[in-house]
């Protein structure tokens, strides 16, 4: 009798690939490196977010890439919230600027305010008041003025001196705005003189 012919030997089958956790780490990774991008950021997290859901399910069935759809879910929930810390840098750093530039413009225009009252102002009035050393108030030099207000730009109101109320090295008359804190005699102050 001839010997039974052998059994073709078998090999195990591979196990399926999970493309869907693949790619949810690789969205993952890019959401947390871009995360300085704008919208894009978004999309790349949520997309690895939902990539790595899908891949998480797929593995459970297949017991084939568990780990790397855990590692895009994370990388995609990092890329999110890098996303949104950025994006509030971003809003707050830009208020700042905002504020600082809206700040140094009100400076500017007290101190260019203070000096069109003191020294273009108040020669024009004196021509037109010979008789009188001091106009009685702030208020008497603004027909002079080619943008007419009596209020610096933070809302307080201009404060003249003339006279025996000069304070010292201020010559003829001196013009103040109390500045952004509204007290007269701080760091603040903006002075004609």
């Amino acid at each position: 009798m001839a010997a039974p012919a052998p059994y073709p030997p078998t090999y195990p089958v591979p196990p399926q690939g999970n493309g869907f956790a693949v790619t949810s780490l690789v969205l993952g990774i890019l959401a947390i490196v871009l995360c300085w991008v704008p919208v894009l950021n978004w999309l790349l997290a949520a997309a690895a977010i939902i990539f790595g859901a899908i891949g998480l399910s797929i593995a459970n069935k297949r017991q084939s890439g568990k780990g790397m759809a855990i590692a895009g879910l994370i990388c995609g929930v990092i890329g999110g919230i890098a996303a949104v810390v950025f994006a509030l840098l971003i809003f707050t750093a830009t208020r700042v600027v905002e504020h600082a530039f809206a700040e140094s413009r009100n400076d500017d225009v007290a101190r260019l305010t203070v000096k069109q009252l003191a020294h273009e102002a108040y020669p024009m009035w004196s021509s037109k008041h010979p008789d009188a050393a001091c106009p009685a108030t702030i208020a008497d030099l603004e027909p002079f003025m080619q943008s007419p207000g009596t209020q610096d730009p933070w809302g307080h109101p201009y404060k003249i001196y003339c006279g025996q109320n000069l304070p010292a090295g201020a010559k003829i008359i001196a013009i103040v705005s109390v500045g952004p804190d509204g007290v007269e005699g701080t760091a603040d102050d903006i002075k004609s003189w």
